[in-house]
């Protein structure tokens, strides 16, 4: 079966002014949306537990995501536990020690496409990135920033499933004036990936990708958050997958 990749538009400017502060604590409440969030990550929904053992699951997730969320570096993508551990085992051992790594990833791929980034329309990448599609140069800046968002944040993706990475629009601003160097043999997933470049540097977003992440439950959220949906063209839109 293997895994399966997507990448979705991301406003990294919204992510890195507001969303990075309210994940540390130091602005904003997420109350609201941890309890909505376990709704459907507790096994059995919270329907069954009772007002105070409620509060008590909502204060202790919001505590080590708070937690962990301050743990990160300036970009938010290298947490400074992990990052000394040289031993893969000893990663494993890091990231399976115990469920909170595991809700505070969860609830990051939630949040991010309820607040930043639109699960729909999305580049569906299958098995692989969006190098793959391409024939880039080695030197050429294209190469780097595809890289980039290529590399898979183990810390992120728990399991194989869930973020694997995002580039900012900085990032996408370079890719698209070095976009002469995405050479490719015309097939369908490279150049709609190219539309969509056009849309994010268009519209001043980023890029966020991920692999097999949980689809049902992103889908029910809003759409339409970042770009306006008279955007969206038969033109632009080939090989996008669209709400059902």
């Amino acid at each position: 079966m293997g895994y399966w990749c997507t990448l979705h538009l991301f406003d990294d400017k919204k992510f890195y002014k507001e969303i990075v502060p309210t994940l540390k604590g130091e602005t904003g409440d997420l109350t609201a949306d941890c309890q909505e969030f376990l709704k459907s990550h507790v096994t059995g929904s919270t329907s069954r537990l009772s007002k105070q053992e409620l509060e008590k699951l909502v204060n202790e997730t919001i505590k080590n995501i708070v937690s962990i969320s301050n743990s990160f570096d300036k970009n938010f993508k290298i947490n400074s536990e992990y990052q000394k551990i040289e031993n893969y085992d000893a990663k494993l051992a890091f990231l399976n020690s115990s469920d909170k790594h595991y809700d505070f990833c969860k609830f990051f791929e939630y949040y991010i496409f309820k607040t930043c980034a639109d699960f729909f329309p999305h580049l569906p990448l299958g098995k692989g990135g969006v190098s793959r599609n391409f024939e880039i140069s080695a030197e050429a800046l294209s190469d780097s920033i595809t890289g980039e968002l290529d590399n898979w944040n183990d810390f992120f993706c728990f399991y194989t499933t869930g973020i694997t990475n995002w580039i900012s629009h900085e990032d996408v601003q370079y890719l698209y004036l070095d976009k002469d160097s995405l050479k490719h043999d015309d097939n369908e997933r490279a150049k709609a990936f190219l539309s969509l470049l056009e849309i994010a540097h268009s519209n001043e977003l980023g890029f966020i990708i991920g692999v097999d992440m949980r689809d049902e439950i992103l889908e029910l959220l809003p759409n339409n958050k970042i770009v306006k949906p008279d955007i969206w063209t038969l033109e632009n839109s080939v090989e996008l997958i669209w709400k059902r």
